[in-house]
């Protein structure tokens, strides 16, 4: 390459690397097309049209260009870390690994590719790796927020609740912004422990944040259920339902909490209300309770008999339909309705 073509490049490449500073994307890309025109296999150069790529969420393409580098130079620790992060965007930890791992080798004390080793292991459900790397990066930072919620997750997930609430708890006192997500979480580590005023303390703080939060709002209403307040868990779920009409699940709990609270009508309404979003085995069966309840059982046997029409050898449903029978003083069908859950 001629010295004047040399310095084009040179001058194109920070042209790029300037206007990808500044936010720039598309003027950084046509700045390094130019540049790569005059020396295809210049590292700066492939290495900032990777770093654009990437920041354009064009992750393929982005990791061409990081690989074109590593094809010359295997140990460029831009091009490295780069790699693995075009890997990430294409949601591929298991290939993003190596080139992290690789660059941690040359820079070994970079403690955000160790949170990204961390994460990427966790999706793998390798926990053992992920908290060794989480722990590596803490040892570095140690109140890194992202080390601090990733290790605190895989705490979390193994049921491990002191370890996490420890790193919830430390993330939490520095964490200025009140993050609403860390609170729902401690909030959901002690309702799992059914320590129910202590959850909704966090719960509250959480919701006096951001109202509408569905998750502290769940939470809420759950630790009621657990106090065997079914008044309260009614109030707190029914926020939920009002800006999440298709949720059938909780169309059905509500449902059955409201049966559990004799208010019948309210009930069968969350039963339709479930069945209008699809077929739901347990709505059918509230509606048989429902009935029962006010003394209706040939309707109690039919919402049974729906239910099997669709599941005609369901163990769940079959019970329901006996004790209704049962009840009904319908003793040749109970028997007949027993003898195809022990034939089923």
């Amino acid at each position: 390459m001629s010295g004047i073509s040399n310095k084009a490049v040179i001058e194109l490449s920070k042209k790029g690397s300037r206007l990808f500073r500044g936010g720039q994307l598309e003027d950084a890309e046509k700045a390094y097309l130019e540049a790569k025109e005059l020396d295809p296999e210049n590292p700066y150069v492939l290495s900032g049209l990777g770093d654009v790529y990437r920041k354009l969420n064009r992750f393929e393409e982005s990791g061409e260009n990081y690989d074109a580098v590593l094809k010359k130079d295997p140990g460029n620790v831009f091009a490295l870390r780069g790699a693995g992060d075009a890997r990430r965007g294409m949601k591929q930890p298991q290939s993003a690994l190596p080139f992290w791992l690789r660059y941690l080798e040359i820079n070994p004390k970079d403690s955000h590719v160790m949170v990204r080793i961390a994460d990427a292991y966790h999706k793998l459900s390798d926990a053992e790796n992920a908290i060794d790397f989480y722990q590596q990066s803490l040892e570095i930072k140690p109140y890194d927020p992202f080390a601090l919620l990733g290790l605190g997750n895989v705490y979390y997930a193994r049921h491990d609740d002191e370890k996490a609430l420890n790193c919830f708890e430390k993330l939490l006192s520095k964490n200025t912004s009140h993050n609403v997500v860390l609170m729902t979480m401690i909030g959901n580590i002690y309702r799992r422990r059914k320590e129910f005023d202590r959850a909704m303390d966090h719960y509250e703080n959480a919701l006096e944040l951001d109202p509408k939060n569905n998750f502290a709002l769940f939470g809420m209403g759950d630790c009621f259920r657990g106090q065997l307040n079914m008044e309260k868990a009614v109030y707190w779920w029914g926020k939920i339902l009002d800006q999440e009409p298709e949720n059938q699940t909780l169309w059905t709990r509500v449902g059955d909490a409201l049966v559990s609270l004799d208010r019948i009508d309210e009930a069968v309404q969350h039963y339709h209300a479930s069945l209008k979003v699809g077929h739901d085995l347990y709505a059918m069966l509230g509606l048989a309770r429902a009935a029962q309840k006010q003394g209706d059982y040939d309707k109690a046997c039919y919402h049974c008999e729906q239910a099997l029409e669709v599941d005609n050898d369901n163990t769940r449903a079959l019970e329901e339909l006996a004790r209704i029978c049962d009840n009904a003083g319908y003793t040749e069908k109970a028997q007949e309705v027993r003898a195809r859950i022990i034939t089923s």
